[in-house]
């Protein structure tokens, strides 16, 4: 039976080799030495060394060592290693570690892209971070009034329509006060500040009114 140390190396042998035979097909040069080999080829270069494999082409580049792995192109880069890994592309980045995940990022999508992503970075329980822009609001998205102001909600998310680049976008933004709702999102507490009764949901205060909740702001 294979060890563990042995089934790897074969494993990055065989990548190594089909790297090496797709970069040959019109191969222009191979250089070998004590240190590895380089093969350049119509498409692509491939390095092989003794502490891993680096490739180069027209749609970016990456890299490979015993201690992680890299990779840029055109659309954006990633970035894996023992610690965590990170990704980073035109409508954000995403990180995850040992400590949890993060996502930051301008515009999505949707609500259904922003979570992919979330997901990937092990970010999805901290929420939708404000400023964030999605091309359209959640489907599941209500429209709220405030003092002759709309703004789109849904599961405890504001958002507000705005021009971004000279298209309409959707931004999370802080809960305004005064916005009522008739259900509440999940998660939430009941709290009381100076004897009176409110309840929390994340960062947002919430009172009871005659036709639902209403956004309150706790000084």
């Amino acid at each position: 039976m294979l060890k563990r140390r042995s089934l790897s190396a074969v494993a990055a042998s065989v990548t190594v080799l089909t790297l090496v035979a797709a970069t040959l097909h019109g191969q222009r040069s191979v250089r070998t030495s004590n240190h590895g080999t380089v093969a350049k080829g119509e498409e692509a270069t491939v390095a092989v060394g003794r502490r891993g494999v680096a490739v180069a082409g027209e749609d970016g580049a990456a890299a490979a060592t015993r201690r992680g792995a890299v990779a840029v192109g055109d659309d954006g880069a990633a970035a894996v290693s023992r610690r965590g890994a990170v990704a980073v592309g035109e409508e954000g980045a995403a990180a995850v570690g040992r400590h949890g995940g993060v996502v930051v990022g301008e515009h999505y999508e949707s609500h259904e892209a922003w979570k992919t992503a979330a997901v990937v970075a092990g970010g999805v329980a901290a929420g939708i971070a404000i400023g964030t822009m999605l091309s359209k609001p959640p489907a599941a998205a209500t429209t709220v009034v405030v003092t002759g102001t709309s703004y789109m909600y849904d599961d405890g998310v504001y958002y507000a329509r705005v021009m971004d680049g000279g298209t309409v976008a959707y931004q999370v933004v802080p809960a305004p006060a005064g916005a009522i709702i008739t259900t509440l999102p999940g998660g939430c507490t009941t709290t009381k500040v100076n004897g009176v009764a409110y309840t929390q949901c994340g960062p947002t205060y919430y009172q009871k009114v005659s036709s639902g909740y209403q956004v309150v702001v706790i000084k």
